[in-house]
């Protein structure tokens, strides 16, 4: 079952132009042997035509639309980058909707643990995995692993990576390499989870 279409959403600030998301969205369709669909909500259509930057909307409209995406298929990944992913986390309970993959999971705004995201995770009926950098600023190592999650929500953690997954240099490692990493462990746990 891991030749699942997998659909990935962007996060807040840059579409799919951006290089991390580029580069992932190769990997991971290298890795599955499937095509990744790439989801981009109408505010950043807007803000790649005008070249203004724009805000998301607010967050309970970014559901239909990325729901919208998946209209005719009858299995399927959701997943997404940061805010992507927040929004992919609730779409679980579709039928269609197989596992939810995040990338960097914004589990609170820079600085304030106190208004956490956990509530989106709650309710998943679908296996969830994020895959998140220790040194990410919307949800560290050490915040994190003080939670108590959902059963069904898998966390990998990336030794030194921050939100956009770069790393200290003393860690010797590329993007290049982290996005294989990203890769490897998403193709690893839709095989053993879908």
């Amino acid at each position: 079952m891991h030749t699942l279409p997998f659909y990935l959403a962007h996060g807040a600030g840059a579409g799919h132009s951006n290089l991390f998301l580029t580069k992932l969205s190769a990997a991971i369709s290298t890795q599955l042997n499937h095509p990744v669909v790439p989801v981009t909500f109408s505010y950043m259509e807007e803000q790649e035509r005008s070249g203004k930057k724009r805000p998301p909307p607010r967050f309970n409209k970014l559901i239909p639309e990325y729901q919208e995406k998946l209209a005719q298929q009858t299995h399927c990944v959701v997943a997404g980058k940061s805010m992507g992913g927040r929004v992919a986390t609730q779409l679980s309970h579709l039928s269609m909707v197989k596992a939810v993959v995040c990338f960097g999971f914004p589990f609170y705004p820079v600085g304030k643990p106190e208004k956490n995201r956990l509530s989106f995770l709650e309710k998943l009926e679908t296996p969830c995995l994020i895959i998140q950098g220790t040194r990410d600023k919307l949800g560290s190592y050490d915040w994190v692993s003080q939670q108590s999650l959902p059963s069904n929500v898998d966390i990998l953690w990336v030794e030194g990576a921050d939100h956009d997954f770069k790393t200290l240099k003393k860690y010797n490692r590329s993007i290049e390499d982290t996005i294989l990493e990203l890769a490897t462990n998403t193709h690893d746990w839709l095989k053993a989870n879908t």
